[in-house]
């Protein structure tokens, strides 16, 4: 009988030191010994950060380089060419019209953001035809779509977006005809820095392929910030 006390009390004392471990709560400083709650932080050194569970608002602004090709010849694009029967440019390039982005988004999954993006013109673009002296309709398009995190690197991480670009901007032909709406596609791509479990920020190039009303394609690099909450 004292044996086997002697061995049961032998089991209970290696095992005491772990079952105290796993229960007692982390030290001060020390990283947490389990899963942390969604929207904490996650990854090596507790310094990485998902955005699971948590709503978000973004900011950010770009600068932008385009061209427009319009599928009728001579239809204005905001270029004039002399040597075209119309005196419109076939292509039009140059800078695309200073807008901000607004952004809505939930973090489905902890590498997943569905977001809805609404592009804002400060600037008015080109007018119906040539000449006028005047500016013509602000940028206004609305991009929902999702966006994609990947290697993670304590506070930084990649992402990149797949969105679908609805255009509402309101141009119109010479004859005050409405031109009508456009669809396309938008990819943003660049490197995050969560600082905060509520805030970050971000550096991106873009890129946006309309084709319903004409072939426009548009390229831009800018900043953004974003707040996040419950």
């Amino acid at each position: 009988m004292c044996g086997h006390l002697g061995v049961l009390a032998l089991v209970l004392l290696a095992v005491s030191p772990v079952a105290a471990d796993d229960l007692a709560p982390a030290k001060e400083g020390s990283p947490p010994t389990r899963s942390t709650p969604r929207g904490g932080p996650v990854g090596p050194d507790n310094l990485t950060y998902t955005h699971e569970g948590m709503f978000q608002a973004s900011l950010r602004v770009a600068l932008g380089y385009r061209t427009i090709v319009p599928y009728s010849k001579g239809n204005y694009c905001g270029d004039t060419d002399n040597s075209t029967a119309s005196g419109n440019a076939a292509v039009c390039t140059g800078r695309a019209p200073f807008a901000f982005d607004l952004e809505l988004g939930y973090g489905v999954a902890r590498k997943i953001d569905l977001v809805a993006e609404f592009r804002l013109g400060v600037e008015g673009d080109f007018d119906s035809f040539a000449g006028t002296g005047k500016t013509g309709p602000n940028v206004f398009h609305v991009s929902p779509g999702a966006r994609f995190f990947f290697s993670d690197a304590k506070t930084t991480k990649l992402f990149t977006t797949a969105q679908v670009v609805f255009d509402f901007t309101g141009y119109e032909e010479a004859g005050g005809k409405s031109r009508g709406n456009d669809i396309g596609v938008r990819n943003l791509s660049g490197v995050w820095l969560d600082l905060e479990r509520g805030y970050g920020f971000y550096a991106f190039v873009g890129e946006t392929m309309t084709f319903s009303r004409w072939w426009r394609f548009e390229l831009e690099a800018g900043i953004g910030v974003q707040a996040r909450y419950r």
